[in-house]
């Protein structure tokens, strides 16, 4: 066996040479992005949102960052919509990968209107272009919530189920619902992404934000001719919320997990792969430095395997999600360690 075969997975019965995937966004959004991706060696590529009627031009600026004292990212901000380009151009685009990557791991993202026969459209035109995945982008924090879409969607446990349900009719592939964190609790929604027959979701997707304001200037970050919009967070201040979310879909579903929130180093997917993912998106990551970390990535983790005397992802999947508890458990615990301890003194001082 090579050393790097030990990172491979099997995504509801799609194949991976390792868990790393670009996630759908910005340096997802051509061919050319895509192809670089790959032959950078990501294991896959979450294209950038495709829609239908709801494609509109983007804003600029529409990204801010806030760093800490040594200038390292804390979180990054966007309020940039799915893609720019229409069917026909990402029909080229998908054409262009496929001739230069014929077998590449590509995984669509959709999004349409309010209207959900959009939605079975796009997964069909997904599905004949060689879509082997569809997600189903119901989390954007400020992808049209105001016309019933995104994250609008994905706060409706209701609207999840029909929406996932018109999507599994109407395809043969495996369909990944990508869920908001902005929920009151994310699980129930997960739950009925399951019982609508998705087979995975994608958690989690951006915090909705304000990032922040410059007080002598009196000035909202992004600044767009001195206005701005809510926005979606993400960068390492979200993983927490990301773990939790995996941890929480995998402990009370049977769903395969995709796990995205501030994912920056390799130890990052590790962390979340014991949460109980089986992928990783990383998006933020790839705009601050490119693609070509993923080759110490995976280096790194197939040599972490190796040193803890693992054969696969598949022994750690999950192996840390058991031993988070009600608090009421951990009580329990304090409890009778204390009553070890008095046990333990009482026959000390005899």
């Amino acid at each position: 066996m090579q050393e790097n075969d030990s990172l491979e997975i099997d995504f509801d019965g799609v194949k991976f040479k390792n868990p790393f995937w670009v996630g759908s966004g910005p340096t997802s959004g051509t061919a050319d992005k895509i192809i670089q991706a790959l032959k950078a060696g990501w294991g896959g590529v979450v294209i950038k949102t495709v829609g239908d009627s709801i494609v509109r031009k983007g804003v600029r600026p529409m990204y801010a960052a806030m760093r800490d004292q040594n200038k390292d990212l804390v979180v990054f901000e966007n309020i940039e919509l799915i893609t720019e380009d229409n069917l026909e151009t990402w029909d080229r685009y998908i054409r262009t990968v496929y001739h230069e990557i014929p077998d590449a791991p590509i995984i669509f993202s959709i999004m349409g209107s309010a209207d959900i026969s959009e939605w079975a459209k796009l997964a069909r035109w997904s599905e004949d272009r060689g879509a082997n995945l569809i997600e189903l982008n119901f989390g954007c924090p400020h992808g049209e919530p105001e016309k019933r879409s995104g994250a609008y969607i994905s706060q409706h446990p209701d609207l999840v189920y029909e929406y996932t349900k018109e999507v599994v009719q109407s395809v043969g592939v495996p369909v990944i619902a990508k869920l908001s964190p902005n929920v009151t609790e994310i699980t129930e929604i997960a739950k009925n992404a399951e019982r609508a027959g998705a087979k995975a979701v994608s958690a989690i997707n951006t915090v909705s934000c304000l990032m922040g304001v410059d007080i002598e200037r009196e000035m909202l970050f992004p600044p767009v001719f001195g206005y701005t919009t809510y926005g979606g967070l993400s960068g390492p201040g979200v993983k927490p919320i990301g773990l939790k979310a995996v941890s929480s879909i995998y402990n009370n579903t049977k769903l395969t997990i995709s796990g995205i929130g501030g994912i920056s180093n390799w130890t990052n997917a590790v962390e979340y792969i014991m949460c109980g993912a089986t992928s990783v998106q990383v998006v933020t990551d790839t705009i601050m430095h490119g693609f070509n970390q993923i080759k110490e990535w995976t280096s790194s983790m197939a040599d972490y395997l190796k040193r803890h005397n693992y054969a696969s992802l598949d022994d750690i999947r999950g192996k840390l999600a058991g031993k988070i508890k009600e608090y009421s458990y951990l009580e329990n615990l304090i409890s009778e360690r204390d009553s070890i301890d008095d046990e333990l003194r009482k026959i000390r001082e005899v």
